[in-house]
């Protein structure tokens, strides 16, 4: 049955249409990941289909009730953002409604919360259109991808993984087709040339032929001559009717350098040893340590709350339990983008402190998809995603060897997070970063730093390897208990039918002792 269809629907903000569908269906117990560049549309679609927002022109049918989770907007509460998110999404889920909308529900929560959220999409028994830039909830819930692009849409079958390699077989299929057509059109123009060339080479009547041989040598130019144009008009009709192919996307194979003066060679570039952080009276970090290896891409994670933040700004201010190699040079990437000029260019703001060439810094802002002249736009007139870009592609260029990422894919639309882990795999430093994008650490990280429980807990590999290894300690764990179960039963079993009191007393001690490990 068709839950949502939409026909000739058209929508624009001033003389943009930012949404231009012929014809879409979406229909009962589908669940789809809408996906799409910053400012494509994703969020309007989601505002038309819930009747937020009038059309200019075409129609929208919903068969069905429609509970919808919004993006969190600066809403004033003595909740924390992610509260507040929490709170949206069970309250939404407990409507029971045949439609679901979710707009990036998964912001403002940390890993063990989207984990929850993702079993909560998985059960639900609805339609489910789903907004998201983390690709692993998409991955796992969602069955059909709908992408929008140019203002209309191409659905895709599949999650987010299978989309992604059907549209790099289409680009590899442009990519051909437009070689063909290059070399094509080469061709023929060569050959068009050839025929302009053997046009005028042809002679002219020797002056001293007679009359009867000059006829017959005029006669045999004219035909000839006529062959040629013959030719050369089929060539350039050719030529016109070749189908333009138009030049696919580019990829950006970019190679970052790192100065000989920027090396570290300390086998840690940040280490501690009994640190203690409290924020007031809440205890966060208690007498406990930590290494950062040089050259490391080290994701720190942890619950929200546990003390991330803190301990990123106890590094910076070089708290005195923590040591900080001498020829680190440290860049921040924080929320508040305060390392940008609002009156300088795009362009001027990262050539002027950088140790990469301006070919480089172009085709990294490209992969951003900040392209062309727009490297020449002053910042004050920048998105909020355009500012996270610069901001990033500043800190990644800049002459530093140590990169702290707080939260570095907000804002960020999925295609440029892809170009944002491209980036910082091949940044030649170390890098600390704090996110809670699971295929950002998988992709990136070598390896994990874990608060909790106010310790830190080192382990070496990505995300998926650690939670392997969570999951075969405690399958040790519950083997040993079962184990320790087994030999606590043989005691009190053998110590029922003792009669030796000697004997009783050793199996009394025994049980004990293990009892305390119990």
């Amino acid at each position: 049955m068709e839950k949502i269809i939409l026909k000739n629907v058209i929508k624009c903000y001033g003389d943009r249409k930012i949404i231009d569908i012929e014809e879409l269906k979406i229909y009962q117990g589908e669940k789809i990941g809408i996906v799409g560049i910053n400012g494509s549309g994703k969020s309007t679609l989601l505002n038309i289909i819930s009747g937020k927002i009038e059309l200019d022109g075409g129609e929208v049918i919903v068969n069905g009730n429609i509970s919808y989770i919004e993006q969190l907007n600066n809403e004033e509460s003595f909740l924390s953002g992610g509260e507040i998110t929490k709170k949206k999404i069970d309250d939404k889920l407990s409507e029971h409604s045949d439609i679901l909308l979710a707009d990036e529900p998964s912001s403002n929560l940390d890993i063990d919360e989207i984990e929850k959220l993702k079993r909560k999409l998985k059960e639900y028994k609805g339609t489910l259109c789903l907004i998201s830039h983390d690709r692993n909830l998409l991955d796992s819930v969602v069955d059909n991808i709908l992408e929008i692009e140019g203002g209309q849409v191409t659905k895709y079958r599949g999650n987010y993984t299978k989309y992604k390699t059907q549209k790099e077989e289409s680009r590899k299929r442009k990519q051909f087709e437009y070689e063909q057509y290059v070399t094509e059109k080469k061709r023929l123009e060569v050959s068009i040339n050839k025929v302009k060339n053997e046009a005028k080479s042809m002679r002219k009547t020797p002056k001293r032929m007679g009359n009867s041989e000059a006829r017959l040598h005029k006669r045999g130019v004219e035909n000839k001559r006529e062959k040629v144009e013959q030719r050369s008009k089929s060539l350039k009709t050719r030529l016109e009717k070749l189908e333009e192919k138009e030049k696919p996307s580019m990829e950006y194979n970019i190679f970052m350098k790192m100065p000989e003066s920027l090396r570290v060679k300390s086998k840690y570039i940040v280490s501690a040893d009994n640190l203690t952080l409290k924020v007031g009276n809440k205890m966060l970090l208690d007498n406990t340590k930590f290494n950062i290896k040089t050259n490391s891409k080290t994701a720190l994670i942890g619950k929200n709350g546990v003390g991330k933040t803190t301990l990123i700004k106890e590094i910076l201010n070089s708290n005195f339990n923590i040591k900080i190699s001498p020829s680190s040079k440290i860049a921040y990437f924080k929320q508040d983008l305060n390392n940008l000029d609002e009156n300088e260019t795009i362009i001027e703001n990262i050539l002027r402190d950088t140790n990469q060439d301006e070919t480089t810094i172009r085709n990294i802002l490209a992969s951003l998809n900040i392209k062309g002249n727009d490297v020449y736009k002053k910042v004050e007139v920048l998105s909020g995603g355009e500012r996270v870009k610069v901001s990033l592609t500043k800190i990644m260029t800049s002459n530093s060897n140590f990169l702290i990422l707080d939260e570095p894919t907000n804002f960020l639309d999925i295609e440029s997070i892809e170009a944002l882990e491209y980036l910082m795999k091949e940044f030649k430093g170390t890098i600390l970063f704090v996110t809670h994008d699971r295929n950002l650490i998988d992709n990136v990280a070598t390896n994990i730093m874990i608060i909790d429980n106010k310790e830190i807990t080192e382990f070496e590999g990505n995300y998926t390897k650690y939670l392997e290894y969570k999951e075969n300690k405690k399958k040790k764990v519950n083997n040993n208990d079962l184990l320790l179960e087994i030999k606590l039963a043989e005691i009190t079993s053998k110590h029922s039918i003792c009669k030796d009191e000697k004997e009783k007393q050793k199996l009394e001690e025994e049980y004990m002792k293990l009892m305390k490990n119990r």
